[in-house]
């Protein structure tokens, strides 16, 4: 952990909060990655059509995302001005937790009940990640955000390999118990940072009314004043389209590996495995890299390799371009330059949010964050099932996947340069 006399926070508050991405990782690698997402297609759904199971799991993480799109502004600037950030960390991820292990009850037929479960998981666990993310500009200066927002994300793919290779043990013979061991990974991990994460308390009491009329007030207010801070703004714009394709991506990786390329679900958990221990040490030299260069340097950087990625992709996926054999070592590279700008991407961009937000205002700026990724997931992961679907080829899917990559590159490129930024 960074640790000097200059920081604002505690070795252990730093630490607890790196232990949180650490908890919380083993819900987006195990259900939405890497196992639950195929007991869902194959188990749940279980249609022919592999089209079919796509846009539905597209609907269902859209629909939670739609849901974060709305209210985590809102949410993001209430618990800033009650000076409450803990307490709506807490609440989000019991929220996250407890549909989690709902989704050990579904089974082959019970689509409906797993969609709901999910997207309560879903909402949780992306509200949690507000309140979560507000806590970085409390623990680090602007001169090491970076740094620590890659710490986190490092320790976050060891989590989630961690999780993701006692859930494997429990391949196939207890898939269905799967949820219930992310929900406790998830919950025991997390309570250091309830423990030791403090809040800025408000300067005096109010009533919840007041609260949300001000948070609202505040908001209007916000978007009103856009043109004073053009940086975050046109920052936003460029993330609502890179994001898109990251969790789309996310949502969709093992599916596609699936479906067309043939892997196993013991593959695709190696699979995981693999890009898990490559993308820790590369969150954590990117979130290095940001602090020494820039955050949108290093973010440009980050979106060059993924437009590499989505063309390996597609040409491992490609009919008839390459043998079984070599389409799945065509596959194995790209994954692995994935992994390296997975966690590059993620740590950046949460770092150059925490540098841009005005004192007091962490969890609203990461709300509009949130904000501006979750409108954009509404339409990724959908896009990806419609293309799927209308085209009979996950293909189709991939390159709208790359569009949205490029659109945020070019969008980028016109940030302008604040604080320390370099670039």
């Amino acid at each position: 952990m960074i640790d000097s006399p200059k920081l604002p926070s505690t070795r252990g508050q730093r630490f607890a909060w790196c232990l949180y991405d650490f908890a919380n990782s083993s819900f987006p690698t195990v259900i939405v990655t890497a196992i639950y997402v195929r007991y869902f297609k194959g188990v749940v759904v279980a249609s022919p059509d592999p089209g079919y199971s796509d846009w539905l799991w597209g609907m269902s993480n859209s629909l939670a995302a739609l849901i974060v799109f709305l209210s985590a502004p809102l949410l993001g600037s209430i618990a800033d001005l009650a000076g409450r950030k803990r307490l709506f960390l807490v609440a989000a991820t019991f929220l996250c937790v407890i549909g989690t292990s709902l989704l050990a009850l579904t089974e082959a037929g019970t689509v409906a009940a797993a969609i709901v479960f999910f997207v309560i998981a879903v909402i949780g666990f992306e509200s949690a990640s507000v309140f979560y993310n507000s806590f970085l500009p409390q623990l680090a200066t602007s001169e090491t955000m970076g740094r620590l927002s890659g710490q986190g994300w490092a320790l976050g793919y060891i989590g989630g390999l961690g999780c993701l290779l006692a859930a494997g043990a429990m391949v196939p013979e207890q898939i269905r118990w799967v949820p219930v061991l992310v929900a406790a990974w998830y919950l025991i991990f997390a309570l250091p940072a309830f423990r030791v994460l403090k809040d800025k308390r408000a300067d005096s009491a109010r009533g919840a009314g007041s609260y949300v009329s001000q948070a609202i007030s505040r908001i209007k207010k916000t978007l009103l004043t856009a043109k004073s801070n053009p940086a975050f703004n046109k920052f936003l714009i460029s993330y609502f389209f890179y994001n898109n394709a990251v969790n789309t991506i996310i949502v969709f990786a093992v599916a596609f590996s699936g479906d067309s390329l043939g892997f196993t679900v013991k593959e695709s958990i190696l699979l995981m495995i693999v890009m898990n221990v490559i993308a820790a040490p590369g969150a954590y030299f990117f979130g290095k890299i940001a602090d020494a260069v820039g955050a949108k340097r290093t973010l440009v950087a980050t979106l060059v390799m993924w437009l590499t990625v989505v063309a390996g992709a597609m040409l491992a996926a490609w009919p008839e371009l390459f043998t079984f054999e070599a389409a799945k070592g065509v596959f194995w590279a790209v994954a692995g330059l994935a992994s390296l700008c997975i966690g590059a991407v993620q740590a950046t961009s949460r770092s150059f949010i925490g540098q841009m937000a005005p004192p007091g205002q962490s969890a609203e700026f990461y709300g509009f964050q949130a904000f501006a990724g979750k409108s954009s997931a509404v339409a990724g992961p959908i896009a990806f099932g419609l293309a799927s679907d209308v085209f009979d080829s996950q293909l189709a899917g991939v390159a709208s996947t790359g569009l949205f990559f490029a659109v945020g590159l070019a969008l980028l490129l016109r940030v302008p340069s604040f604080k320390n930024q370099t670039a």
